[in-house]
């Protein structure tokens, strides 16, 4: 038992290292342009740097690990559980707004999709989760037409990859602007497009 719990607390000692470095690279990129070195982020997080290549290998695994986080989060908001009893319309478009909120409020989501957004690490990643993002936008809207909330005449395949991509490209230029656009007016706004694409009553 003693063995274990030793274990156990020394995982959670490497833990809270790997989390305060990680921290350290953040608050580098957001105030920054986008660029790091494994020596800066050993300086702030008051670690050496064969500590950061310990835990992350090198520069790209620690880049990879703040972009993979980031998605994370981003992916727990837009797949959170909300009442699928809820009419279609009302259900996502409290989807929609979590999401707004979510992009407005993380202080990574300005600089991965932002400054960092044309380098090739985030493009592979972007890629991927944006699919997956298309995929449950498809299984959404499938489920409505289902339920009889979407007409049938719609193809869930288009709409959802339509939609996915103008809802990225609405809130990202939204968070560009100064000052950015009420979250509310702006995801409103975004329904409108939505109900348009999908037929169905704003």
């Amino acid at each position: 038992m003693a063995g274990r719990g030793k274990t156990s607390e020394r995982s959670d000692r490497k833990v809270m290292r790997a989390a305060k470095i990680l921290a350290a690279a953040e608050l580098i990129l957001r105030e920054g342009d986008g660029e790091l070195e494994m020596g800066q982020v050993a300086k702030r997080a008051g670690v050496s740097v064969g500590l950061a290549y310990h835990y992350f290998g090198s520069k790209s695994g620690m880049l990879g690990a703040i972009i993979h986080g980031f998605y994370d989060r981003y992916n727990q908001v837009v797949n959170q559980y909300i009442d699928p009893d809820i009419e279609w319309g009302v259900r996502e478009k409290r989807r929609l707004m979590a999401t707004v909120e979510f992009l407005y409020h993380d202080p990574m989501a300005p600089v991965i999709l932002g400054e960092m957004a044309r380098t090739n690490q985030v493009a592979a990643v972007e890629s991927a989760r944006h699919e997956e993002m298309i995929e449950m936008a498809i299984r959404n809207i499938n489920s409505g037409i289902k339920r009889g909330d979407i007409g049938s005449h719609i193809d869930p395949a288009i709409a959802g990859a339509a939609i996915t991509g103008a809802i990225r490209s609405g809130i990202m230029h939204a968070m560009a602007m100064y000052p950015r656009p009420d979250p509310a007016k702006l995801t409103h706004q975004i329904w409108g497009m939505i109900a348009g694409a999908l037929d169905i009553e704003r």
